[in-house]
């Protein structure tokens, strides 16, 4: 078969296989991205352990794949914007603070005592990534789930949404460090070039950027954001950071909505229909020949570890901030969603060289345990609601 048209019914297959995953877990009570995440596991894992594609078709769709995370942190970025106000972040400060604190502190001595089997580049680099890696909370789809449970407007859910903004913000600045100090030859530099960067966009795009696209059609609008994504990353990508974290700034910088056209709307469809794709890169990379008693053992250990962290964290954090115990809970089991972010953290730690595929392996199940557990612990939170009141 030609390879466009190998690479055509590849996409075909894929993206078909990941909307079908998707409204299945929907039925079973779970969020769809998670249904597409795990359709990207089962086919990378198919295709690693097949005969494998021709090259040029898993080159082009790498590059998609690459693509679709940069459209995907650019939407992250700018979901991220409207909640960062001040308001907003004086609210939700003191639970963010447990939800990011704790498991760092508790993810530093599992770091310490993985690194001897999983830290490629050294022990430093890879505790720094292993305990920020803990605090992760998955923005967008905890924004999926808040809107899915008419949440998105409840106090409740706009400090979760404020509070993992602040996380994420302070996960993907220790990311920039890891990345730069793995591969920079002087360490600080890439972080020096990059600071002007972003302090151009913070101050000049983020002004002229409502009104200028108020002058746009739709399309054009969405071009735009597509041309100022791209270009983020390879701004970051060239001065020795990821390119993912280019695009991410540039949502954070340009992400709030106009008057005419809201950027998470407009770009939303096009990593909507790409992202499934680094889905299946990221399934790719679990090696399942690892799996071992011992690395059984170390997943159970990292997921026990993540969800006391995180939501001991955070439940700790909403009780000092005067939350009663049952709308703490509701915080902390929403802090613990992890999925999609997760995962693109881990996917460039992997890049990076800071973690091998054997931990890499144990950090995707724990991902997709504790984004899975949220659904069930909220309904029975409202369950146990209901009762007392009646």
């Amino acid at each position: 078969m030609p390879e466009l048209a190998l690479l055509l019914a590849a996409l075909a297959v894929l993206l078909s296989l990941a909307r079908g995953f998707g409204w299945v877990f929907t039925r079973i009570g779970q969020p769809a991205v998670l249904g597409e995440i795990t359709c990207g596991l089962v086919a990378g894992v198919a295709l690693r352990s097949g005969p494998g594609l021709p090259v040029g078709v898993d080159t082009t769709l790498d590059a998609l794949a690459q693509l679709g995370l940069v459209l995907f942190l650019f939407g992250v970025g700018a979901r991220l914007a409207p909640s960062m106000t001040a308001v907003r972040i004086r609210t939700a400060f003191v639970p963010a603070l447990g939800a990011t604190v704790v498991p760092v502190v508790l993810g530093v001595p599992v770091a310490l005592w993985l690194a001897g089997r999983h830290a490629p580049l050294g022990v430093t680099p890879f505790v720094l990534f292993t305990a920020v890696a803990m605090a992760v909370t998955a923005f967008p789809v905890l924004a999926r789930i808040l809107a899915e449970r008419r949440m998105l407007d409840d106090p409740r859910g706009q400090c979760a949404l404020t509070a993992a903004a602040i996380t994420d913000a302070v996960a993907w600045t220790a990311l920039a460090f890891v990345a730069a100090s793995v591969h920079s030859g002087t360490r600080a530099w890439p972080l020096v070039a990059a600071l002007p960067f972003v302090l151009g966009l913070v101050l000049l795009a983020r002004p002229w950027f409502g009104p200028a696209t108020a002058r746009l059609s739709g399309p054009t609008a969405t071009v735009l954001m597509v041309v100022l994504a791209c270009a983020g990353a390879a701004v970051t990508d060239s001065i020795g950071l990821h390119a993912a974290i280019g695009a991410f700034l540039v949502g954070v910088s340009v992400g709030r909505p106009g008057p005419r056209h809201d950027p998470v709307a407009l770009i939303a469809p096009l990593g909507a229909l790409l992202v499934p794709l680094y889905f299946v890169l990221i399934g790719r990379k679990v090696d399942l020949g690892d799996l071992d008693t011992v690395l059984v053992a170390e997943i159970l250990a990292v997921v026990a570890v993540a969800v006391a962290g995180k939501g001991g964290g955070a439940y700790l954090g909403a009780r000092l901030a005067g939350d009663p115990p049952r709308r703490a809970a509701v915080f902390a089991t929403l802090m613990n969603t992890r999925g999609v972010t997760e995962l693109v953290f881990l996917g460039i730690g992997l890049g990076l060289g800071v973690i091998d595929s054997a931990f890499y392996t144990a950090m995707v199940a724990m991902a997709l345990v504790t984004t899975a557990m949220t659904g069930p612990i909220l309904d029975r939170l409202e369950r146990n609601k209901v009762t007392r009141d009646a």
